[in-house]
């Protein structure tokens, strides 16, 4: 039996949660002569919010930044078409919305969770986080499948991670310090990667991110969650899931 597809939404938000960078579309500054009304486009690296939304670090002394900050409306552009022979055959997200400042501490720990190397110049003054207010996507899930997606569908109601992002860093804290044989499980049986020192950076409604090394690796859940209890649940078949994998 063929295994049932899941919601274009759910597969375009698994995009968004999994990269580490993305390509950055902003429109040129009116100010700026040589940007001025031209279509720019840098690479970014990239997380999520609780939502999905995706977040940002960037310098105010970046083109793109100026950009942004003299309009707001930008694109995201994810690449999901490494291993595909002809990338055509590969999905790839649009993520259209505004992108402006925050000074919201979750944004910020989430990210630098990601990137942790970008903590070192997290402080300078030149630095801000940003968050994308999402409007809509634009998933392309390979050949004669392309669609719009709008913003109720493109990222979470609050409903569904509220309860979550409370218990977050407590879930978190206690995974990392006492559950690292279920950590290395879930990296080496579940995800088919190397390594023997496993932690987990975030936890959302939708997955886990896990760190090994330099290298941070998406655990996609079976079904979400949104609240520290059906988490721990899920957790915990995860363990059994994966000692039964050969």
């Amino acid at each position: 039996m063929a295994e049932r597809r899941k919601p274009a939404a759910v597969e375009a938000r698994q995009i968004v949660r999994g990269a580490i960078k993305a390509t950055l579309a902003t429109i040129g500054n009116p100010d700026e002569k040589p940007v001025a009304g031209w279509p720019a486009a840098s690479m970014v690296t990239v997380a999520t919010a609780m939502d999905g939304s995706p977040i940002l670090m960037l310098s105010t002394l970046s083109h793109h930044t100026q950009n942004l900050l003299a309009d707001s409306r930008a694109t995201l552009f994810y690449d999901a078409t490494a291993g595909y022979k002809n990338p055509q055959q590969g999905p790839r997200v649009g993520v259209m919305g505004r992108i402006k400042p925050t000074k919201a501490k979750d944004v910020a720990r989430r990210f630098l969770a990601k990137h942790p190397r970008a903590a070192l110049y997290a402080g300078f003054g030149d630095f801000r986080f940003y968050k994308m207010t999402v409007e809509k996507y634009h998933f392309v899930g390979g050949f004669a499948r392309a669609l719009w997606i709008n913003k109720a569908k493109a990222t979470l109601p609050k409903a569904d991670w509220a309860d979550l992002a409370e218990a977050e860093e407590g879930i978190i804290e206690h995974m990392n310090a006492d559950h690292a044989e279920a950590l290395r499980l879930y990296g080496t049986k579940l995800l088919g990667k190397r390594g023997k020192h496993w932690e987990m950076v975030s936890v959302d409604p939708e997955g886990i991110d896990l760190r090994c090394g330099d290298n941070v690796h998406r655990l996609v859940f079976d079904k979400p969650v949104t609240d520290a209890n059906t988490c721990r649940k899920t957790l915990v078949s995860l363990v059994s899931k994966a000692r039964s994998a050969k």
